[in-house]
């Protein structure tokens, strides 16, 4: 990674205040590869603990390291559930119901004498005339199908996968794993992720024992041997690309495979909403609230601020539905749920004014502006966004090389009686926000 010396930076420490003369106080010192103020404002209703340092960010970002990597699956424990990520990760698969699950596997790191245990037997990779499995992947949805056909298994991915690396089936067929990557932080990493076919699932509707008798002269239905789960991947990128006037019919076409599709209720009940039928985009979000869909939230949240809900925003069914008067009960929700728009108010030559903007497909905007005696430093990022626990990570994109990603942490506290959110973009640099209310 480059890093950057007095050198580099020399033609900054010669810029002077038009009153005094004197170099800005950002030059004063240079400390930790960069020049800044040692003097500390006062704390405000934003209490920002960030100077005029701000404007030489990206010299302090260019320091941060990342630590993004490669996960590697180690195979399924042959008394148990479990399955190992790496040496010293036991994740627990995620549960499939009715061809289809939700979540994120749940890992611990452990002894060796606890894996040990657990006797993890060698992963079994789907490839060739003998697999049993194969996965396909759309955006962030992966699709695990049988060789034999029928469908498996249908996920989100918390982010857009770039490819299937390998698909991996336990010994009887009731435990499938996939190594996957992903574009995260500027860099593409590879995930782990597994899911139980079999043992603790819960029991699908048992079909009948014959197929039931037509009435006389009617036609016999077709029987469609088609997977149902790579149907629905196709009609949703259809409906995406769909042109604006046949929109509406493409997305239903969507709800036809799958009633409870989180993104097709919520195009559905905005185009029904620009077409001024309120009742029926109503009753669309109200099936997206109980669809128990893993991203239905994220689509309810969407919805709060969608200029194509404004006639709707003012009614309590809306408002109830979407949650936008309740206080969030996620990190997602304490992230976005106010649009994803956080501010600071600058004040000349003491503070800078901030403007973040995170969108929901994990990408943000952020602005640091600071003036000074008729001088501005107007320095913006941009990067994506990751979950982490309580905490939001961004991947901050150096030099514009996204191969050289560096990573910085944002955590919630409480700014009285709302949230505010402080990152730290560096050992001396940190700065507190709240949401921008709309």
């Amino acid at each position: 990674m480059n890093r950057t010396t007095p050198r580099s930076i020399a033609a900054l420490a010669r810029v002077r205040t038009p009153r005094t003369g004197k170099p800005y106080p950002i030059l004063s010192r240079w400390v930790h590869g960069a020049w800044i103020d040692p003097a500390r404002e006062s704390k405000s209703r934003y209490h920002v603990d960030m100077s005029m340092r701000t404007a030489i960010a990206p010299l302090v970002i260019l320091g941060l390291t990342s630590s993004a990597g490669a996960d590697t699956f180690g195979g399924f424990s042959g008394v148990d559930r479990p399955y190992l990520v790496n040496q010293d990760r036991v994740c627990s698969p995620i549960v499939v119901a009715r061809n289809a699950a939700s979540g994120a596997p749940k890992c611990t790191k452990v002894a060796a004498d606890t894996i040990a245990q657990l006797s993890i037997k060698p992963p079994i990779v789907q490839r060739g005339a003998k697999a049993s499995f194969t996965a396909q992947a759309s955006a962030r949805t992966i699709t695990v199908t049988r060789k034999t056909g029928g469908p498996v298994v249908a996920w989100d991915a918390p982010d857009p996968v770039v490819r299937i690396v390998d698909v991996y089936a336990s010994q009887y067929d009731d435990r499938v794993a996939l190594a996957y990557v992903v574009r995260r932080a500027g860099k593409e990493v590879t995930d782990v992720v597994a899911f139980d076919l079999g043992q603790r699932q819960p029991a699908s509707p048992t079909p009948p024992a014959t197929e039931p008798v037509a009435p006389a002269g009617a036609q016999a239905p077709t029987i469609d041997a088609a997977p149902a789960a790579p149907k629905l991947v196709k009609a949703i990128a259809d409906a995406r690309a769909a042109a604006k006037p046949s929109a509406l019919v493409a997305w239903r076409a969507v709800l036809a495979i799958d009633d409870a599709q989180p993104e097709a209720l919520f195009r559905v009940a905005a185009a029904e909403t620009l077409a001024k039928h309120l009742p029926e985009a109503l009753a669309a979000l109200t099936s997206l609230a109980g669809s128990g869909k893993a991203d239905a939230t994220e689509w309810l949240i969407e919805a709060r601020f969608d200029p194509a809900f404004a006639a709707l925003r003012a009614e309590p069914k809306f408002r109830a539905t979407v949650g936008l008067d309740r206080k969030p009960a996620t990190t997602y929700e304490r992230f976005l749920g106010f649009g994803g728009q956080w501010e600071q108010t600058g004040t000349s030559c003491e503070k800078p004014e901030v403007r973040f903007n995170a969108t929901r497909d994990r990408h943000f905007k952020l602005r640091v502006k600071t003036t000074c005696e008729g001088s501005v430093f107007d320095t913006p990022f941009k990067g994506t966004w990751r979950i982490d626990g309580n905490r939001i990570v961004l991947g901050l994109p150096s030099q514009g090389k996204v191969s050289a990603a560096d990573e910085a942490s944002c955590g919630f506290e409480v700014a009285g009686d709302e949230d505010a959110m402080r990152c730290m973009l560096g050992r001396d640099l940190d700065f507190v926000v709240l949401p921008t209310r709309r």
